[in-house]
């Protein structure tokens, strides 16, 4: 369904001795909270800074258990000589999605004080792997709360409480009452506040926008990254799903040199949006009444955008599912190219099946960062508590059953369009994100974007945004950023670099400032003969 699909638990933990805390091994009660705090220092640009590291744990309750779950987080503040952290400075919520993630990838790999050193876009050896502290750090912009979703990571969650918290409108109060419970132990309510989330967290991230204003909290601001706000093109396999994927094909072609184009990467992505938005969605629309020979035309440009052959193409009805292409691309070299990362390239035990032997990104990546998070959280940050770390929550996937599987049903705010009503069997929070936008007209959005992502398509998103509604004098409350990565953005240092001063200039703008910010290339207008 999304970035963080990696149904494995981490086994990498030692088990330690002591009171256990584990939910199952305690007659079905929660821990008591509980935390840590250590002090750190790093050097950023010559300036001296110090800052304490604190892991923790919060309990929420949901409508029906109280308390529900014990969340987990690990935050990093700025302080002074005397260890205060300062409450006039912003504060930031981040998570990565899944649903049901860990936020391992975003705290070890993007913009906490220390960052795992690993090869980009390559195999990764086995341990040891190497922790250093992080030149891109948002620490000194921002105060940093990292949130692991409940049943993930270090944190806990009773089994009565699943039917609630595993699904997306549960998922998005469940972060709601922890930024808020956050906020009081903490003393951060008239602190600057944003949210940052990855793959499905923004899924959640502009539904938890809208929700958190409704309990009390306005955002400051709110950065997306790797997006997905609306699973109807991925459900049903419309038209939208091959023209959302297509430009991500042409620059994953252009990566691995099988594009024939000797243009830069930005006028092929161009041209790739244009043959997405013109002749692709025209003869996907037609169907079947599509005559032959504009359909070989079709074909024909498709294939030498995206390095596929013209008989692949067409024989594909003008349709390539993006695991198909994935395996078509390098065929002839006996390798496939990586879901998250299309720069990534790895082999395959079955190099004719349309199903990929296993994601051979994540593969490369998912231990390092997985055996490091619980050297980093245990040895250096004292998190000692018995249970081992999660890297995803243990529900069903295949279950339809409220708390074996997760809830895919979504209720939109009020007067949305839709021919369901409110509530929708799948999360669209397209109308989410415009609520909390016309709500709140000094909410500044940055839409971040890896070209390279094959999980979540950055033209798919510029599609959504172009669809929130909003009123001309909004639109310009987002900005669009692109980065030269696949969906964890930040696991290229180049593209980290740029993500970093990205956001040193988002938090110093307001919403008046943010079209400077926007990277977004204009497409031809749109002319309509009638």
């Amino acid at each position: 369904m999304s970035e963080d699909n990696k149904t494995q638990d981490n086994k990498t933990a030692a088990v330690q001795t002591g009171t256990t805390s584990n939910a199952q091994h305690d007659g079905g009660k929660l821990p008591e909270p509980y935390e840590k705090t250590t002090r750190h220092a790093i050097v950023i640009d010559g300036t001296h800074l110090d800052y304490t590291a604190t892991v923790g744990a919060i309990n929420i309750d949901t409508a029906k258990v109280k308390p529900a779950a014990s969340i987990f987080f690990t935050a990093f503040d700025i302080v002074d000589g005397s260890g205060n952290a300062d409450p006039s400075r912003p504060v930031t919520f981040i998570f990565n999605g899944g649903p049901g993630s860990s936020t391992t990838f975003l705290l070890m790999g993007s913009v906490a004080p220390k960052r795992i050193d690993v090869p980009d876009a390559a195999p990764v050896p086995a341990a040891p792997y190497h922790l250093a502290d992080n030149a891109y750090t948002l620490l000194p912009s921002s105060d940093l709360v990292f949130i692991d979703a409940a049943g993930a990571g270090f944190s806990e969650i009773l089994d009565a409480a699943k039917a609630e918290l595993w699904s997306v409108d549960g998922d998005v109060a469940g972060f709601s009452a922890f930024i808020r419970a956050y906020l009081s132990k903490y003393r951060r309510w008239n602190s600057p506040k944003y949210v940052l989330g990855e793959s499905y967290g923004t899924t959640r991230g502009a539904a938890l926008a809208y929700r958190l204003q409704q309990d009390g909290v306005a955002l400051n601001g709110l950065i997306l990254i790797s997006n997905i706000l609306d699973y109807a093109f991925t459900l049903d396999t419309s038209d939208q799903f091959y023209i959302g994927y297509f430009p991500t094909f042409a620059s994953v072609a252009k990566y691995h040199g099988r594009a024939a184009s000797d243009t830069e990467i930005a006028d092929h992505l161009q041209a790739a949006r244009a043959f997405a938005n013109g002749p692709l969605r025209l003869a996907l629309a037609a169907g079947a009444s599509l005559d032959d020979d504009t359909k070989h035309r079709v074909a024909a440009r498709y294939a030498e955008l995206t390095g596929l052959s013209e008989r692949y193409v067409y024989d594909s009805d003008l349709r390539v599912v993006d695991m198909r292409f994935r395996k078509a691309l390098l065929r002839d070299e006996d390798r496939i190219v990586g879901r998250y990362d299309g720069r990534v390239a790895g082999y395959d035990l079955d190099r004719m099946n349309d199903e990929e032997t296993f994601v051979v990104d994540d593969a490369f990546l998912d231990p390092a960062y997985s055996s490091l998070c619980n050297a980093y959280l245990r040895d250096e940050l004292g998190w000692d508590r018995v249970p081992e770390r999660r890297g995803f929550a243990d529900f069903d996937w295949n279950a339809t059953e409220p708390g074996k599987g997760w809830t895919w049903w979504h209720e939109q705010p009020d007067m949305t369009k839709s021919s369901w009503g409110a509530k929708i069997p799948f999360p669209n929070v397209v109308p989410d994100l415009a609520a909390a936008i016309v709500h709140q007209p000094t909410l500044k959005v940055l839409i971040g974007n890896g070209i390279y992502d094959l999980c979540t398509p950055f033209f798919q998103t510029e599609y959504d945004i172009d669809h929130l509604g909003l009123p001309k004098p909004l639109r310009s409350n987002v900005a669009f950023t692109y980065y030269p990565a696949g969906h964890m953005l930040y696991s290229s240092e180049t593209s980290l670099a740029k993500f970093s001063s990205d956001l040193k200039r988002f938090y110093g703008e307001d919403v008046t400032g943010l079209p400077k910010l926007n990277e977004r290339p204009d497409l031809p207008e749109a002319r309509i003969d009638l």
